[in-house]
């Protein structure tokens, strides 16, 4: 399990101390948090962006390959599942590293009630519950006192620690059941542990700079929320969805684009092709829209113009084929297990905003679905905005996925 040092490559920039980096101006994203088109950027700007991003991280993650291998052998060789790829194994490692950086503070640094909170939480969760609606996952937030990314070297305590709060959070569901594997991977070696999560958490460092720089312009309302709109949601059901931090985006939009190129030929292999759209995208609120619902999800009618579902539907046929909305991001794992996917033989596509992308798309893989992930352009629903407005997809995107080519 050991490696060598890992080092950002020469044309990037240094790994930063803190994840709140100035990027863009605020005022160049129009959105809450991100906007793929920010001060009207082309379409394609976005695309490009991300996987220029996305070949470096993996260029860089070579400095990783030891222990991405190491890890790879012992998935095999305990049989938790059949070996995946290389890129698919360094993204989880980053999201390891980056996951720390942005919560071990907190996961660590909890004592007495709200620990044992979150040692409640997670347990529950741990046997099957749904996650509580009442907020009291907002307890999980340190948000009276200024952030403090994970240090540099934590110990496999730690890590089991931010496993329970990312449990206990009820919003990492996808990420936390990835990174258990790694968790009893640095546990079959605790000698070495601590050597390769330093590895893992300096690649993650440096991920931080590379993030900004590359993806900066898109994500500049992120940290402009967290210091005014997020303190004052303390009390919401959504305050954990809504706390993610500015590298967790650039993580998940970095994780997508892996994740695409890693799926993808699984993806096209299949018979069928499900788009699957967010309820937010519609133009008509929840009480006006004339859908047909069923147990989990919805059925457009057509009955406004212009409506971005209506739209991606009609995109969705041409390209040979279908999609369906869920009103809410909860809906989305119950749709992934319904008849309507029964069968095999089914990929999805799933459109989401950023934060909950990259749990998304690792828990459609585990529902045995290959998947595709196209992001929104920006943050539009009530978690965000005190009046929600229609979100938006590039269209251009949703027919490039659905093409039957690699």
């Amino acid at each position: 399990m050991n490696a060598p040092s890992c080092a950002a490559p020469p044309a990037s920039p240094a790994p930063l101390r803190v994840l709140s980096s100035p990027g863009a101006p605020a005022a160049a994203c129009p959105a809450p948090t991100y906007s793929l088109r920010p001060a009207s950027a082309p379409p394609a700007e976005y695309p490009r962006a991300v996987a220029r991003l996305a070949d470096e991280v993996v260029a860089a993650g070579e400095a990783l390959r030891p222990i991405v291998e190491a890890y790879g052998q012992f998935v095999e060789e305990s049989g938790r599942e059949a070996r995946r790829s290389h890129e698919e194994y360094l993204l989880e490692a980053l999201t390891l590293g980056v996951l720390w950086r942005a919560r071990g503070d907190e996961a660590t640094r909890m004592t007495g009630a709200r620990r044992d909170l979150m040692d409640r939480l997670a347990r529950a969760r741990r046997t099957g519950m749904a996650r509580r609606r009442d907020g009291s996952n907002g307890l999980l937030l340190s948000l009276d006192r200024p952030f403090e990314p994970g240090r540099l070297d934590p110990t496999l305590v730690d890590v089991e620690r931010l496993l329970t709060w990312l449990v206990a959070s009820g919003e990492c569901d996808g990420e936390a059941a990835r990174l258990e594997g790694w968790e009893a991977f640095l546990a079959a070696d605790r000698a070495s542990a601590r050597e390769t999560l330093t590895e893992i958490v300096i690649f993650a460092a440096a991920f931080e700079g590379w993030g900004v720089h590359a993806l900066g312009r898109f994500t500049a309302g992120v940290d402009r929320f967290l210091g005014s709109a997020l303190p004052n949601r303390r009390w919401r059901e959504d305050a954990v969805q809504c706390a993610r931090r500015r590298t967790e985006y650039h993580l998940a939009m970095v994780g997508a684009e892996l994740l695409n190129r890693a799926w993808r030929g699984a993806f096209l292999a299949c018979r069928r092709h499900v788009v699957v759209l967010p309820g937010c995208m519609r133009r008509r609120p929840e009480a006006a829209c004339a859908a047909e619902r069923t147990g989990t999800d919805l059925r457009c009618t057509s009955c406004a113009s212009g409506c971005a579902v209506q739209t991606a539907i009609e995109v969705a046929r041409r390209a040979g084929g279908e999609a369906v909305a869920v009103a809410h991001g909860s809906d989305l794992a119950r749709f992934l297990r319904s008849a309507a996917l029964a069968g095999g033989d089914v990929g999805i596509v799933g459109v989401a905003c950023v934060p909950g992308l990259l749990g998304a798309g690792w828990s459609a893989r585990a529902s045995g679905l290959a998947a595709q992930c196209v992001l929104l352009e920006a943050s539009g629903c009530e978690h965000w905005r005190e009046k929600a407005t229609p979100t938006a997809i590039d269209l251009g995107e949703l027919r490039r996925i659905l093409r039957r080519e690699v």
